[in-house]
């Protein structure tokens, strides 16, 4: 479980035995690094707008073919960061 606390910028993340971790004093824009990952913090409207950017990008921009399958294929993931809001 990942609790995210937008009034303090703190996130907890619960692992299914119990182990815990918080992260303290994050803002918007925020990035997290984990080797190669990353987690990017993003506002809401913030969210909307990348979704559109992406959109646009895939209608009406000539890509390579392994960029398109990366936008592609991070789309339904932004929209599902944000399904419940």
């Amino acid at each position: 479980m990942i609790q995210i606390d937008a009034e303090d910028g703190a996130v907890r993340i619960e692992l299914p035995h119990g182990e815990a971790a918080t992260i303290e004093g994050l803002t918007p824009g925020a990035v997290i690094e984990r080797g190669s990952q990353r987690a990017l913090f993003l506002e809401l409207e913030e969210a909307q707008t990348l979704g559109k950017m992406i959109d646009y990008i895939l209608s009406k921009v000539q890509i390579r073919p392994e960029s398109r399958e990366a936008l592609t294929a991070v789309r339904p993931r932004l929209d599902a960061l944000f399904a419940d809001s």
